[in-house]
């Protein structure tokens, strides 16, 4: 088991090296993703890899992206086999905001100081679900 953090940035690839290792014994992956075609892309292979947390850091896109895209999106993430957390640095950048999804977030962090907060502050939630033995 593992679990994945999938970045949607429209920023180049980040530096990953901030992150963990691992999170409560288990592997932390990344994915980075520049478009919402490309979210769709990484959520359809956090379906056939099975993590036991998905984290989603979402940044934003217009509502056209939205309009194009959005539904292959939430068909992705309805169809992820394991609980997720959502990042985001505001409520109009939230997956929840655009697509309604049926697998609802377990938690939607957002922090007004933005996205590296958010992601640490999940980070720490999924130690503490895995600690307490809470996986998908």
């Amino acid at each position: 088991m593992s679990v994945l953090l999938i970045r949607h940035t429209q920023k180049p690839m980040p530096d990953a090296s901030f992150l963990p290792a691992q999170l409560a014994g288990q592997p932390l992956q990344c994915l980075y993703c520049g478009s919402l075609p490309a979210l769709a892309q990484c959520l359809q292979h956090a379906r056939q890899q099975a993590p036991s947390w998905v984290l989603i850091e979402n940044s934003a896109a217009d509502a056209a992206q939205w309009t194009l895209h959005g539904r292959s999106v939430c068909n992705a993430l309805d169809a992820l086999p394991a609980p997720y957390i959502e990042i985001a640095s505001n409520d109009a950048d939230t997956l929840e905001a655009h697509l309604h999804p049926h697998h609802a977030a377990t938690a939607v962090v957002i922090c007004s100081t933005g996205t590296d907060e958010a992601r640490r502050l999940s980070l720490a939630i999924a130690t503490r679900l895995l600690g307490n033995g809470q996986g998908g």
